[in-house]
């Protein structure tokens, strides 16, 4: 496996009486060979999709899911990841049509734009519904299916990891 390391400097200042210090901190940042970018000790470990998460109708009367996903690091504290994000939907009936969507959180500009601060979620709506789901979602039935998301990051050392959970809609 080829990976290339880039340390990053963080500048951190330090205020003691009658002095001050500035003292520069390094921390890794590993690049594997399929493009993801994972800081060092706090890299997301677990994963969940939050309660938040919801099917609506929009303005213009499409359905969609609303989907928060939670990223916490070893220490239980939420973080910010760098991955690729793959959602799963699939019906609970026999025969539902199975879904399925993208979300690429390596590129950090576009990882930013689904990032909910008040929520400290990222937040993804996935519209393209299947017609059994649309249906139910108009009409406000119970069960809508479930939804499995998968979330591929990297250790520090460069080691894929794979975070899952999965959430019945409603």
């Amino acid at each position: 496996m080829m990976r290339c390391v880039l340390a990053v400097g963080l500048l951190l200042v330090g205020f003691g009486v009658g002095c001050s210090r500035v003292q520069i901190v390094r921390e890794q940042v590993v690049r594997t060979e399929d493009g993801l970018a994972v800081p060092g000790p706090f890299a997301p470990r677990v994963m969940r999709v939050h309660p938040l998460t919801h099917t609506e109708l929009d303005t213009a009367d499409n359905a969609r899911i609303v989907l928060h996903v939670e990223l916490k690091d070893s220490w239980g504290d939420t973080v910010k990841g760098v991955g690729a994000l793959q959602v799963q939907l699939r019906g609970s009936a026999e025969g539902d049509e199975r879904v399925r969507w993208d979300v690429d959180l390596r590129e950090l500009d576009s990882n930013v734009g689904y990032f909910d601060s008040a929520t400290r979620t990222y937040r993804v709506v996935l519209g393209g519904l299947p017609a059994w789901l649309d249906k139910a979602v108009r009409v406000g039935e119970g069960s809508r299916g479930r939804i499995r998301v998968l979330f591929r990051t990297a250790l520090a050392d460069g080691e894929a990891v794979v975070l899952q959970d999965e959430y019945v809609l409603r």
